[in-house]
């Protein structure tokens, strides 16, 4: 079983969506912007024809505990989550956390990726100033 919890709202100058992903194998979150305030079909519609293009961030272990509970309870609970999603329009602290690692990580491996190409090209340009020294010494 696999619940999918989705959080739009808006951050700066764009609308944003959060997905959250909870099932057996862990917890993942994706994000997407979609720029314009998208309305109810809109969401649905991206959802049932886009949500497979999502890219999820690493699974993190989260522990599910499964409790069968009144159908009537269940929508109680959904309609007052959904008032209080409305009211705050943030996403949970738990997904923030979650995006805010994976930023770093992304940070940390570009900065990585980016000083390795930086030093190859100061060796690379060494070794042709070194070529030109040779050159420049074999009339002699």
């Amino acid at each position: 079983m696999a619940t999918i919890k989705a959080t739009i709202f808006f951050e700066k100058r764009f609308w944003v969506g959060t997905f959250e992903r909870t099932d057996k194998e862990g917890y993942a979150v994706a994000r997407h912007i979609f720029g314009a305030e998208p309305s109810d079909p809109e969401v649905y519609e991206f959802v049932l024809n886009h949500y497979h293009e999502l890219k999820f961030g690493e699974l993190r272990e989260v522990s599910i505990q499964i409790h069968r509970m009144n159908p009537k309870r269940v929508q109680r609970e959904v309609r007052r989550e959904m008032e209080r999603i409305k009211e705050t329009t943030r996403p949970s602290t738990l997904a923030q956390d979650y995006m805010r690692e994976e930023i770093e990580k992304k940070k940390k491996e570009k900065k990585r990726m980016s000083s390795a190409a930086k030093q190859a090209r100061q060796e690379e340009q060494f070794l042709i100033k070194q070529e030109k020294k040779k050159e420049k010494h074999r009339g002699h």
